[in-house]
């Protein structure tokens, strides 16, 4: 929470609702030991490409982006205003936090 507290984030905002993010990788066994690397996920990735499947799937929606954007008429209307992406949003969004914030 203190680190959520020094970046600014507050629960006044709904775009800068404070975070906690998942370090665990390990969810299946009883005991969670944590002297144990494999027990946390490689935080040196994003959590949605912790999986291989998952980083061919952003790197084929990248790589589609990126032709169709090539491929656009210019002075077409064309929808890359802001170019190709691998993920459609932020993982703190106040579409996000209210869904949460519902079920309370």
């Amino acid at each position: 929470m203190q680190l959520n507290k020094l970046a600014g984030r507050s629960y006044n905002d709904l775009m800068q609702y404070p975070v906690f993010p998942f370090v665990l990788s390990d969810y299946k066994s009883n005991i969670l030991d944590l002297t144990n690397p494999l027990s946390f996920r490689d935080l040196s990735r994003p959590m949605a490409v912790q999986d291989k499947r998952l980083e061919e799937h952003y790197l084929r929606k990248y790589s589609y982006l990126t032709r169709e954007e090539v491929q656009a008429v210019p002075g077409c209307g064309s929808p890359f205003i802001f170019g190709p992406y691998h993920y459609g949003s932020h993982y703190s969004n106040i579409g996000i936090v209210t869904h949460y914030l519902v079920r309370l």
